[in-house]
């Protein structure tokens, strides 16, 4: 997979501001939740599947690069 990604570093970047961009978005909505909880009341459903995808996307994203980077260190220090 790494052979067909051209420019690594944009490739990175843009996975990072997609993962802080999501968890933001999960900010507003907590806190939207927070100051008005009978109109998101309506939207419960919703909001649930939109933390478990985004949660997913976040974790998923810190997860597998945390991994990759412990495997690139071992490999260094071998």
């Amino acid at each position: 997979m790494n052979e067909l990604i051209p420019d690594k570093k944009a490739y990175q970047l843009n996975k990072r501001i997609m993962a802080y961009i999501a968890m933001a978005m999960m900010a507003v909505v907590t806190i939207a939740t927070v100051i008005w909880p009978s109109q998101m009341a309506e939207a419960d459903s919703v909001l649930m599947a939109q933390y478990i995808a985004l949660s997913g996307l976040v974790g998923a994203y810190f997860g597998f690069s945390a991994k990759s980077n412990s495997s690139i260190k071992t490999e260094a220090k071998s």
